[in-house]
């Protein structure tokens, strides 16, 4: 995205008269050298510290365009969108005419979810400058976030076109081709995000796995992303285990006990603990494609990860509870697009005032208060404060005849174990739950909820209560 700090010329400022004493001589160079100083704490991450120098700078330039752009871009990546949009609006106010502040505000809007918005300043920045290439990229990507997906694609490839080395762009199109469905050619591209400087690098001697013949050599399998993506690409190990490989999962702590239980997998290492041999390794976010998967099979395999047999947490029942439900409700703090993927806690409350209904909550982390909060205590009965890895989670859930839950964790555990799985979805949903459509690509027992429009939980939460209403009367009697 076009937000690096210092990087356009402005037209000279007014002269109005409200404007301070312009700036000669030493005091010019001072100001110059001390945005130079703020720029470089931005572009070293020291953002707080950049914002606090950039706020200094404008008490002496408060018309300043570079400034209110760069401000606008550290608030932006320290959450305060509210404020970024506006310094973007005040810079682009100073210099309306150019290309890239337009695209700068699109960028603040899109985080801020006003998405139609920034598809208009995307689209000035284009039309001031048809060679805009990161235009064109942070155009396609507003784009992808309204489903425009065809668009889109379009607009990556001009972006390519203009900048063929533009690695960030071909990972970003590959999304879009995962989201519309390509998967085998997605997963392809996909392998471009390994090039960027984000992606970690394993630190290993031996050779990545290249997709050949694996029979007799042991791989090691990593988690190169969250939770999320092992529990989703672990089924993969599997195929590998048929093709004659010794299978080896390195993953989160949280995990092992889990995985420890699945028969396609030899050995399961936690991150930190020392590593067995092997022969070559790969990215578990990789295996789709080195695997050359046959995605339309996967719907008919049977569940690839199952409960320990021992169950530790015992759920109880309600005489006229038809249905026992797990809900999940709050992303981790801290994970990209939180804000988009939680549900109000509220929004559940309703479930819970249906006597056919006995609401379990398996919420983790600092969500869990939300209880307590909304004074709930005798409607949702909180499993999650005793549940401490993955394992345990399935023991909670597979007594459970549904989970409710947004996109997290604890809903590719639950569909990967084949349980009934209601996956409530932003309208700008991760590329792992496609676009459009009620059926989850990876699991033959979810079923997706998606919102019509960004921030419409009410509309969500109507289907799921029609839907849970079926449901009850399937059931049989308590």
């Amino acid at each position: 995205m076009t937000d690096t700090p210092t990087i356009h010329p402005t037209k000279p400022e007014s002269t109005a008269s409200t404007q301070p004493t312009p700036l000669f001589g030493s005091e010019a160079d001072s100001f110059v050298q001390q945005l130079r100083l703020a720029s470089q704490a931005h572009r070293s991450g020291r953002l707080d510290e950049a914002i606090t120098s950039y706020l200094r700078l404008l008490a002496v330039r408060p018309y300043h365009a570079e400034l209110h752009n760069n401000l606008g871009v550290a608030l932006r990546l320290v959450g305060k969108l509210d404020a970024s949009v506006s310094h973007h609006r005040l810079s682009l106010a100073a210099d309306p005419d150019n290309p890239a502040l337009h695209s700068n505000l699109g960028n603040a809007l899109r985080a801020a979810n006003h998405l139609d918005e920034a598809v208009k300043h995307h689209f000035q920045s284009i039309t001031l400058n048809r060679d805009y290439g990161e235009g064109f990229f942070n155009l396609a990507l507003c784009l992808r976030d309204l489903g425009r997906l065809d668009e889109a694609v379009g607009c990556f490839g001009r972006a390519l076109a203009l900048n063929p080395d533009n690695r960030r762009a071909r990972v970003e199109l590959a999304i879009a081709l995962l989201m519309r469905g390509e998967l085998q050619e997605g997963f392809g591209a996909y392998e471009t995000r390994k090039r960027l400087p984000e992606t970690p690098t394993p630190e290993f001697s031996q050779p990545a796995w290249d997709g050949g013949s694996i029979r007799g050599k042991r791989i090691l399998l990593y988690p190169e992303q969250g939770l999320g993506d092992v529990l989703l690409f672990v089924r993969f190990a599997r195929e590998l285990k048929r093709r004659g490989a010794t299978v080896l999962v390195l993953c989160q702590a949280l995990l092992k006990e889990l995985l420890a239980n699945v028969d396609y997998i030899d050995r399961v290492i936690a991150e930190g603990e020392p590593l067995p041999a092997f022969d070559v390794h790969a990215s578990m976010v990789s295996l789709p494609h080195l695997c050359r998967a046959d995605f339309a099979a996967l719907a008919a395999e049977p569940p690839y990860l199952h409960a320990p047999a021992d169950s530790r947490i015992k759920l109880g029942r309600l005489e006229k509870a038809k249905l026992r439900v797990g809900i999940y409700w709050a992303a981790m703090p801290g994970q990209p697009l939180d804000r988009q993927r939680s549900a109000p806690f509220a929004q559940f409350l309703p479930l819970a005032g249906d006597a056919e209904l006995l609401v379990f909550s398996l919420q983790g982390g600092a969500h869990q208060k939300d209880i307590q909060q909304f004074g709930a205590g005798g409607l949702v009965h909180d499993v999650g404060r005793g549940i401490f890895d993955f394992a345990e989670a399935a023991s909670a859930l597979s007594q459970l005849d549904l989970l409710i839950s947004i996109d997290a964790p604890i809903a590719h555990l639950a569909a990967a174990t084949g349980m009934k799985t209601w996956v409530l979805l932003p309208a700008t949903a991760d590329w792992r739950w496609q676009l459009g459509g009620t059926e989850a690509p990876w699991y033959p027992s979810a079923r997706l909820f998606r919102q019509p429009k960004p921030g419409d939980w009410d509309s969500v939460f109507a289907a799921v209560r029609a839907e849970l209403a079926v449901l009850k009367q399937r059931a049989p009697a308590a």
